[in-house]
């Protein structure tokens, strides 16, 4: 039956009846705007989260999040999104009280007061733009003071995203900044 079927196929192109079949490609949405923006070379990453005091109950202690961005990058940093993940004891902290620099925690650079902080629908996610944006080739460190640490000792997490700017900037997940909180003895 299969070679009937050649048969009256070879028979249809020679007589000029088969035209080359129509190929039906459907449109691909691109998932993203056409205006977005992405990082293009070398990642920033997150280079250390630390806390001034790891013990509970500890008040005004200042939560660090540094951001490093290689000088491979093309894209500048355009702002930072941390959420604070579901931990044994809420954190609360003073936003009024961020402080945004150049450089780790141990090596402070300049300071960096027209970074905007504020909070996107919950206040467990904090939202950390940057203006000017950071350029390649540095790491930037947010500070945040917490009113006082967690009540219940043990590990607390934050995820970091970081954003390049833009009208519809793409953010790359950095992962999770880890603090671990201990009980006094």
């Amino acid at each position: 039956m299969l070679k009937n079927f050649y048969s009256l196929l070879g028979t249809l192109v020679g007589m000029g009846l088969v035209l080359s079949p129509a190929i039906v490609v459907q449109a691909q949405t691109d998932p993203f705007p056409a205006n977005a923006t992405f990082f293009t070379g070398t990642p920033p990453s997150l280079a250390d989260v630390d806390a001034s005091f790891n013990g509970v109950n500890i008040p005004n202690s200042r939560y660090f999040f540094s951001i490093s961005l290689p000088a491979g990058e093309i894209e500048p940093l355009g702002k930072v999104v941390l959420h604070q993940q579901p931990n044994p004891s809420p954190i609360s902290l003073d936003l009024s009280q961020t402080e945004v620099f150049l450089g780790m925690p141990s090596q402070r650079g300049n300071d960096l007061s027209s970074s905007a902080v504020s909070t996107s629908g919950d206040s467990q996610t904090i939202v950390v733009q940057f203006d000017p944006p950071i350029a390649p080739g540095n790491t930037v460190t947010i500070a945040l003071l917490a009113e006082q640490n967690p009540q219940v000792e043990g590990v607390y997490q934050f995820r970091v995203q970081a954003f390049p700017p833009g009208p519809a900037p793409v953010g790359l997940d950095l992962g999770v900044g880890r603090l671990q909180f201990y009980e006094n003895r």
